[in-house]
C-alpha cells in the first residue's frame, strides 16, 4: 500500500494514520495494491485496497473516531457511489457482507 503523505497536510496525515488503524482492527490485509491519500475533489482523506469492493475514507471535519469513517462501494458499471457511517461494533465481515448485496443488486 501507498501512502501519499507528500501531498497531505498534518491534518490528513492524522487522518490517514487513523483509517490505517481502523483497518487493521478490521482485520483488512494492508500488504496489498492500494493507497492512502486525499481526494483532491472533496478533501476527504481515504484509504483504498485493491482486494476490497469498498473504500474507508473521513470527511475533512471530524473527531478521529471509528464513527467518522465511512465505507464507499462504486458500481464498476456506472461509477454510482453508496457510502454507510461505521458503526463502533462494524465488522470487515459487515462490510463484504454490504458490498456483496450491492454487487447482485446493481449488477
Amino acid at each position: 500500500m501507498e501512502t501519499k503523505y507528500d501531498k497531505m497536510g498534518r491534518w490528513e496525515m492524522e487522518k490517514a494514520i487513523f483509517l490505517q488503524k481502523i483497518a487493521v482492527e478490521l482485520g483488512m490485509d494492508l500488504t496489498g495494491y492500494g493507497e492512502v491519500a486525499v481526494n483532491p475533489n472533496s478533501g476527504y482523506t481515504y484509504l483504498w485496497m485493491e482486494d476490497y469492493n469498498f473504500a474507508l475514507y473521513l470527511p475533512i471535519n471530524c473527531d478521529l473516531k471509528k464513527t467518522d469513517v465511512y465505507a464507499l462501494w462504486t458500481n464498476p458499471e456506472d461509477g454510482e457511489e453508496i457510502e454507510i457511517q461505521l458503526k463502533k461494533s462494524t465488522s470487515l465481515l459487515d462490510l463484504e457482507n454490504w458490498t456483496e448485496k450491492l454487487d447482485k443488486k446493481y449488477r
